[in-house]
């Protein structure tokens, strides 16, 4: 467990709660340390799981192969885990309510758990264990030496930026000029909750088609406690929840496309019938800079 670690992210929440305040975040939104408050209502259970859905979890799938193989390359010293939640009951199928339902308790009592943990090699820890209830793995969990969130892409990092640049030059009024990793509020808590528990230094890294850039949730806290070089947003693919925009600059690029995947239609048909087409990415790899990966990481 990193003490260290900790109190800086700790050291952060003032500035935090400050700076969300002052961009009209309500302060109870940003209720930091220990569980969760019991819900006043009860939660609304999704009923549907439609192409868009579908599609996005494909992406994320894909994004965390992907990673998990370039950082096992990378870090043959280290082993790989998978941590996060892997189950696949989609809304509407049977099961799916109560597993909806155990997911938001967990959450609220113990944090967000990360999608991925390294661990050194030679302890012996499951290489999944993802479908154990996180209260039972929480020893195990705080041996690690870093966790990771990872996060999918359909855009191309390199490519949007290289066009935004010459889009500029060219005199253009362009928009954002590079991506962003875009963290929920609501996420800020449940990822913080986690941290508490667990003091396991944790990343964001987001997977671009041609390159993955990261940066480390310390770095993500302090950013919004300076009040510069974010926005919030109201995005619809985030639901319109209010979501932190940081460029992508403001990390490190750590990896890079060695290959571009190929994508296959997959399709599900509802119990009522409806066939919801998508498509899923297949292939691909990536290869990661150790040394950019380790600063990212922490240890």
């Amino acid at each position: 467990m990193n003490e260290s670690y900790f109190r800086q992210l700790k050291g952060t929440l003032d500035g935090v709660t400050a700076t969300l305040t002052a961009k009209k975040i309500d302060r109870e939104r940003l209720a930091f340390g220990g569980e969760g408050a019991m819900p006043t209502k009860k939660p609304t259970v999704p009923t549907d799981a439609r192409s868009e859905f579908l599609a996005n979890r494909a992406m994320g799938d894909w994004a965390e192969r992907m990673l998990s193989g370039a950082l096992l390359t990378s870090f043959p010293d280290w082993q790989v885990a998978q941590y996060g939640d892997t189950n696949r009951i989609a809304a509407g199928d049977t099961g799916f309510k109560a597993s909806y339902l155990r997911g938001l308790e967990e959450t609220r009592l113990l944090g967000k758990r990360p999608d991925l943990l390294l661990f050194q090699k030679g302890l012996t820890v499951p290489s999944n264990f993802s479908e154990f209830r996180q209260a039972e793995t929480e020893k195990i969990a705080q041996q690690a030496a870093a966790a990771i969130e990872v996060r999918s892409s359909k855009f191309e990092a390199l490519t949007y930026m290289a066009e935004r640049k010459r889009q500029r030059e060219a005199g253009v009024d362009t928009g954002r000029e590079t991506p962003s990793f875009t963290v929920k509020v609501e996420d800020l808590v449940i990822v913080y909750r986690w941290l508490e528990r667990n003091r396991v230094p944790q990343a964001y890294c987001q997977v671009f088609f041609d390159s993955v850039f990261a940066i480390n949730f310390l770095d993500i806290f302090t950013v919004i406690a300076s009040g510069q070089d974010f926005c919030i947003e109201t995005p619809a693919k985030s639901q319109e929840k209010a979501t932190i925009m940081i460029p992508i600059t403001c990390g490190l690029q750590v990896g890079k496309s060695i290959g571009l995947p190929m994508f296959a239609a997959e399709h599900r048909v509802t119990a009522l019938g409806r066939h919801d087409a998508y498509v899923v990415p297949q292939g691909g790899g990536f290869v990661l800079d150790a040394g950019k990966m380790r600063q990212i990481l922490k240890f």
